[in-house]
């Protein structure tokens, strides 16, 4: 008997572990060079082309002595250090603001990329929450 009252599970067999990989690895492989993995749809942040620079907002901390962070992932475009922001809440605005840092896993950076998950360093303190929109404001 395990712990929890379940029952005991024998560790799989590795032999059997390295199989199982090696046929779903070849199914992959199959698959991208059959040509069926085109058909596949491309992730949104993609396919964006031009579009003003996204970050979905998953959250939202205060740092002592740096301010307000967001984090979330860079869904279009490329956002970077010094550009004006709009937060947005269900398609309206809610305030302006401006990025003073970038850092994606414990690094500094100058600019994230579609696909990036980042934490933005806002300038001022304001109204931010889980599910917002950042954009970077137009420049005209």
């Amino acid at each position: 008997m395990g712990w929890f009252g379940r029952k005991k599970r024998d560790p799989q067999d590795a032999n059997e572990l390295l199989r199982q990989y090696n046929q779903a690895e070849a199914a992959r492989i199959s698959d991208l060079t059959s040509g069926s993995a085109a058909t596949r749809s491309v992730p949104s942040f993609l396919s964006a082309g031009g579009a003003a620079a996204e970050v979905s907002v998953e959250d939202v901390f205060t740092i002592t002595g740096r301010g307000q962070v967001a984090t979330g992932t860079v869904t279009t475009g490329t956002i970077r250090v010094g550009d004006a922001v709009v937060v947005l809440r269900e398609g309206a605005p809610v305030a302006e603001t401006g990025i003073t840092g970038i850092e994606m896993f414990r690094k500094r950076a100058n600019e994230a990329s579609a696909g990036t998950m980042i934490g933005v360093l806002l300038r001022d303190r304001i109204d931010v929450s889980r599910g917002d929109v950042i954009r970077v404001a137009s420049s005209g």
